[in-house]
């Protein structure tokens, strides 16, 4: 009905407009239907244009303002405007609408897909260096877009050095399996990886980044580190340093590489006396086990029964219903090595010291009549 009212052009866009930036709830659906059978000249849209952005030219930022509006409801409007002047034709006036919101709203990635968008290289770095130094605070999310964003250039322009830089540190705010492997795939493309491998592990192992340390002549010593100082440092506060060894972070890395004899190196080293900074500060017993089955049964099987115990002593159905799923691991593992007899021998230890516990012997004997499900 709206093309058919007695409204002007300009008018009728204007409402559809509105409708929608205060529709909270997606309930203008036939805005949709709207826009697709419209047809409007340039000039209609230029002029929808200059109204909204005179109209976001009055709003003001500052709290308790007559003309308040927050950056949500502001990026909206002016998202509405670049349309506007694409429609129009004038093209020219997005980047620098695009860069003045930027400042007023924190929109530094719409601004960059712009600049981008226009080749536009030399600003696209240039504003990603201001958004980081506006936001790093106040929006470290947005400012880590935007570190990452940089970083993503420097992997177009194959600057593999620099680039793996970034991913170090990343790595040494969360070490990790993931952030090892994104490490070392840089450190490749660069032609160090072996050197940035050995660096990494001497910081999981003492706390000490390789950075730091002077480079050493003798024989088998820590090769210096081959990469650069990171343009833009890991955004954040930065976490409190984690007690060395990095235990979880080299099981998991151990785990991820099949590494089973590594995963128990580290997996029985005593505990730093500091607790974790960040991460589990928890053992996954179950993942582990997992790990090294293949390689060293006695040790999965005896972390399963463990866990077996310890769901057990909750004496609640689902904790039951957990150890079950444990003890079809342990079947398995038993059953994998021929061994069949001391998995039915286990088994009827655990049914007769808990005879009184009738759900948890249910369970049990639906265990020695059922297939067991190879884990």
């Amino acid at each position: 009905a709206l093309p058919h009212s007695s409204l002007t052009p300009t008018e009728q866009m204007l409402w559809a407009i509105d409708a929608e930036l205060q529709d909270e709830y997606d309930l203008c659906q036939g805005t949709a239907e709207f826009w697709a059978q419209a047809s409007y000249e340039a000039s209609d849209w230029s002029a929808v244009a200059d109204q909204l952005d005179a109209r976001l030219r009055k709003l003001s930022q500052g709290k308790g303002g007559a003309e308040f509006l927050s950056p949500y409801r502001r990026d909206r409007l002016s998202n509405r405007l670049i349309r506007a002047l694409e429609d129009a034709g004038r093209q020219d006036e997005i980047i620098p609408l695009c860069e003045r919101e930027a400042r007023e709203t924190g929109s530094y990635m719409r601004l960059i897909a712009h600049l981008k968008h226009a080749k536009r290289w030399a600003e696209v770095e240039e504003w990603i260096r201001k958004g980081i130094a506006a936001t790093h605070q106040q929006s470290p999310g947005i400012a880590a877009q935007l570190r990452n964003t940089l970083r993503e250039r420097r992997e177009e322009q194959q600057q593999w050095p620099q680039v793996a830089a970034f991913y170090a540190e990343d790595f040494f705010d969360r070490p990790g399996a993931a952030t090892l492997r994104d490490l070392l795939k840089a450190a490749k493309h660069a032609g160090v990886e072996a050197d940035v491998r050995a660096g990494a592990f001497h910081y999981l192992e003492t706390g000490v980044r390789p950075q730091t340390l002077k480079p050493a002549k003798k024989t088998g010593a820590l090769p210096a580190w081959p990469l650069p100082a990171c343009e833009v440092p890991e955004i954040g506060e930065g976490r409190t340093a984690m007690a060395a060894p990095m235990r979880q972070a080299l099981i998991d890395i151990a785990i991820d590489e099949k590494q089973p004899d590594e995963v128990l190196r580290w997996y029985d080293q005593p505990a730093p006396n500091k607790t974790s900074a960040w991460g589990y500060g928890w053992q996954d017993d179950d993942r582990i086990a997992t790990a090294v089955v293949s390689a060293h049964p006695d040790r999965a099987i005896a972390m399963w029964k463990k866990m077996v115990d310890a769901q057990i002593q909750q004496v609640q159905v689902r904790a039951y219903e957990t150890a079950a799923t444990y003890l079809r691991k342990i079947h398995s593992a038993y059953k994998k090595h021929d061994r069949e007899q001391e998995w039915k021998d286990y088994l009827a230890a655990l049914r007769q010291a808990n005879l009184r516990r009738p759900r948890l012997v249910q369970i049990l004997d639906g265990l020695t009549g059922k297939r067991i499900v190879e884990m």
